[in-house]
């Protein structure tokens, strides 16, 4: 396995390369030092989770502008709705109810008073609701597991 680390303006990516398959590992040097993953095969990409400040949604969209983003898969970084807006978004059933009405929403609603106008606190509306299965996107593999 290859690796290097790209610094941006903000954060840092790690890129990760092994059999055609690159991890992008951005670490988002936001208060709260998120990380978010982009699994990527020729140029088509999923997207793991999603950076919730506005510096971060920009930095991270402008280093992806030359992959073809095909999803974002939400679990528990639910806020940051604005990046990769038009891009599908899938979530389990429960990541899904976390983010409207539970513990995910009460998160939201706090880091919002805490971090004001840099904190993108809009939710990532789920397109498509999967469960516990196999999931191809971009080309990729994905073994879906549902936790609580």
């Amino acid at each position: 396995m290859e690796n290097k680390t790209i610094k941006i303006q903000k954060g840092e990516v790690t890129v990760y390369s092994a059999n055609g398959i690159n991890l992008h590992a951005y670490r988002t040097a936001d208060p709260m030092d998120d990380e978010v993953f982009i699994v990527e095969k020729n140029g088509r990409a999923a997207v793991i989770e999603s950076p919730c400040f506005f510096e971060n949604i920009h930095e991270l969209e402008e280093y992806m502008k030359d992959m073809d983003a095909e999803s974002v898969l939400i679990s528990y970084h639910v806020a940051g709705g604005t990046f990769l807006k038009d891009v599908r978004k899938y979530s389990t059933d429960n990541a899904a109810s976390y983010s409207a009405a539970g513990g995910g929403k009460t998160l939201i609603d706090n880091f919002t008073s805490a971090f004001g106008s840099a904190f993108d606190s809009s939710v990532h509306k789920a397109t498509d609701i999967i469960g516990e299965d196999e999931i191809e996107i971009a080309g990729i593999r994905f073994i879906i597991k549902k936790t609580a």
